[in-house]
């Protein structure tokens, strides 16, 4: 394994005018990339380097004097600036949040197809939105786990104070983007690959290899469990719930409209697909998919159980739990009854 110092140097070879902190965060950030072993072998980690430096060689924490502040007001966390290449982070973000959004942005930079500004394999309107999401605050978080020596636990959210109608929990050990995370967990669980395949695939945005790679794996799950989406619509599930939470959290005509449970206009989930948003729909499409495939995964031998954890819809969370316990009594049944 390429040892600290080595990248440290890497990264200075490349912008010998770097400043100090900003070194340290890119260096913590490849560091673990290549620890981990998340760079795909179709790209280098000096590729990476230069890509993520296009996008991104300074990072400023700002406070609420700052234009930042005051221009994206009080609720952004940080994002990247284009034209000064500086990654913008508020000051006054409490740890471990705080350093974990510089990861956040610079993972996004990283990935970012130069081309197109596009990042991952969200290449086309919103398709793959919410995994390229997902998987940016998870080795985001990863990160900050390898370099400090910590590890965090799952938690259980009411899904009402995550900007989602009531009636729900959602299972996450991070710091932010929880129910993303919850719905990459069992897309995880149904494709069968650790969370680091969609830190890997979303470095494959040219000619959207990565994109095609995720459509070959689910096409395997799919046959395997009997599912009954095809891969476009099972993605539309996911990206349209990112697509709701992303107008309840940023500044826009929409956002009230969607807090107090009305219905927007439509707007553009994927190509040619417009849709009206609500966190009812929301609700509605996330339950769907996670009865749909905790069934699946149950008759045709996947790991129900453990995607059983992360249904999000109260009431459909018990009835799986009782599948459970009645299959497991019934199987404890069959084996009394052979002895």
């Amino acid at each position: 394994m390429m040892a600290y110092e080595t990248i440290m140097n890497l990264i200075k070879s490349k912008k010998y005018d770097i400043d100090n902190e900003t070194l340290k965060f890119f260096s913590n950030y490849f560091f673990v990339a290549v620890k981990k072993g998340v760079i795909p072998t179709e790209v280098t980690l000096e590729s990476l380097i230069d890509n993520a430096l296009i996008f991104a060689s300074k990072i400023e924490f700002y406070d609420e004097n700052h234009r930042v502040y005051k221009k994206m007001g009080g609720d952004v966390k940080g994002f990247r600036d284009p034209e000064s290449k500086t990654i913008f982070i508020r000051s006054n973000l409490e740890e471990p949040l705080r350093e974990i959004t510089v990861y956040h942005e610079l993972h996004h930079a990283v990935q970012t197809n130069p081309e197109n500004n596009e990042v991952g394999i969200n290449q086309l309107s919103n398709i793959g939105r919410l995994i390229m999401e997902a998987q940016t605050q998870y080795f985001a978080e990863e990160i900050y786990e390898e370099i400090h020596g910590v590890k965090f636990e799952e938690r259980e959210i009411p899904s009402e104070n995550l900007r989602m109608a009531s009636g729900g929990v959602v299972v996450s050990k991070l710091h932010n983007y929880e129910m993303y995370d919850n719905l990459l967990t069992k897309i995880g669980i149904i494709l069968e690959v650790p969370k680091d395949y969609f830190v890997s695939i979303n470095y494959l945005y040219k000619n959207n290899l990565g994109l095609k790679l995720l459509e070959e794996k689910y096409k395997i799950a799919k046959n395997k469990y009997q599912l009954p989406y095809e891969f476009n619509q099972f993605l539309l599930y996911y990206d349209y719930a990112y697509c709701v939470d992303l107008l309840a959290y940023k500044d826009n005509q929409d956002k009230q409209t969607i807090l107090n449970g009305e219905i927007t206009q439509k707007y553009e989930i994927h190509p040619n697909k417009g849709l009206e948003l609500s966190l009812k729909s929301q609700q509605y499409y996330l339950s769907q998919i996670d009865g749909c495939c905790f069934l699946k995964l149950a008759e045709n031998g996947g790991n129900y159980k453990n995607f059983s954890k992360y249904i999000i819809d109260n009431q459909k969370r018990s009835l799986a739990m009782q599948y459970i316990a009645t299959f497991e009594e019934q199987k404890q049944a069959e084996i009394q009854n052979k002895m």
